[in-house]
């Protein structure tokens, strides 16, 4: 057995123990499988293997708690993958990323980032306000976005970076468009990775460049001096505690019901695909509506509807909140399959009438026996 170099072990070490110092991350990946990845065309160099060789040095480094997403795209972004990472999760990317190919024609650069940065809003909405956010985009050329109907503009992601950060790995013929982007926003940049070595070292940069949670503040502590003894009550101020008393454990008693409802509320994301709806009203936030059940028809137009409805509810398996949905009058389809009423899983997408909608609820992703409804 070789031994390897004294820098390759310093720089090892070094990445683990960074890896210890990060709190929790969620990884959003956005992979382009444009045939020039792989040394299709005049000029271009296989770097694909380099990508997934990267991409499954961050899966190694991620710890319990982290989530990774992995999107390809070329003339669109699409979703792959979605899920946290433990022991078992880490096996199933492995094998997701080995399975990805580059068999696609375009770069349409503007929509895996507005994909990236929806999948980051939505974290940022369900999840730890406090966790990390990392969008990661791997491409080998410029934007390619010929005879795409109504392409994205890089550009008019730039208000929605928000405190995500973002890197572009650029691999080849650079995109001048991300090097715009990256000076507008405070928490994007840009790696050039020219040869396979710097393309499978960029988990290590990327790592080194999130600054890990920072310290919740300790409570001052602060000593006293005993108090002096007290004159005793006269009547009136005996009747005042009394009424005090009293009102305290009637707001104790509201208290008590109030939890016991907010326990059955509804949590996740509705997320309105069609009909198309302005950006800001098109997340449906379950928790703001503090209700325990409630109907699709009281969140869409009626004429979406078409006569339909179905309800989302409540219901607990094994102590765990679960959301529901059942239909009221029409076909109610779940992921392309009709059914009267079943348990909707994070990304699980609705059809009734002429409505579509996607259930977000992060962390509660669809288990593998389940993957066909």
């Amino acid at each position: 057995m070789k031994r390897l170099p004294l820098a390759v072990v310093v720089l090892v070490f070094a990445g683990f123990a960074r890896a210890q110092t990060l709190g929790p991350v969620d990884w959003i990946f956005l992979v382009d499988t444009s045939k020039s990845m792989r040394g299709v065309g005049k000029g271009s160099k296989n770097v694909f293997p380099e990508v997934k060789a990267s991409i499954d040095s961050f899966i190694n480094e991620a710890s319990d708690g982290d989530s990774v997403a992995i999107f390809t795209f070329d003339r669109s972004a699409s979703l792959r993958s979605a899920m946290p990472v433990n022991a078992d999760a880490r096996a199933d990317l492995h094998q997701i990323v080995a399975g990805l190919e580059a068999e696609g024609n375009r770069t349409h650069l503007g929509d895996a980032i507005a994909k990236g940065l929806d999948r980051a809003a939505t974290l940022r909405r369900t999840l730890d306000p406090t966790r990390t956010r990392a969008v990661v985009l791997f491409t080998d050329g410029r934007e390619d976005i010929r005879d795409i109907e109504d392409p994205v503009r890089i550009d008019a992601n730039v208000q929605r970076a928000a405190d995500t950060f973002i890197y572009f790995v650029s691999m080849g013929d650079h995109e001048p468009q991300l090097d715009a982007f990256a000076a507008a926003t405070k928490r994007t940049t840009v790696l050039k990775a020219p040869t396979a070595e710097a393309i499978r070292d960029v988990a290590r940069k990327i790592r080194a460049t999130i600054p890990p949670p920072k310290p919740k503040p300790q409570p001052l502590v602060q000593t006293t001096p005993p108090p002096a003894p007290e004159p005793p009550p006269s009547t009136l101020t005996q009747a005042l505690r009394t009424i005090f008393a009293l009102t305290l454990l009637g707001a104790i008693a509201a208290a008590i019901v109030y939890q016991q409802r907010k326990k059955n509320r509804l949590e996740g994301e509705l997320e309105i695909l069609r009909p198309r709806t302005a950006p800001d009203n098109a997340y449906v936030g379950l928790p703001k509506l503090q209700a325990t059940e409630v109907a699709l028809s009281a969140i869409l137009p009626p004429d979406a509807l078409a006569g339909s409805d179905a309800r989302l509810f409540v219901k607990r398996r094994a102590g765990k909140k679960k959301v529901w949905i059942a239909t009221r009058g029409g076909s109610l389809r779940i992921n392309d399959v009709e059914t009267p009423m079943t348990e909707l899983y994070d990304a699980d997408t609705i059809e009734i009438g002429d409505a579509k909608l996607r259930f977000n609820r992060v962390g509660d992703e669809r288990p593998h026996q389940e993957a066909d409804l």
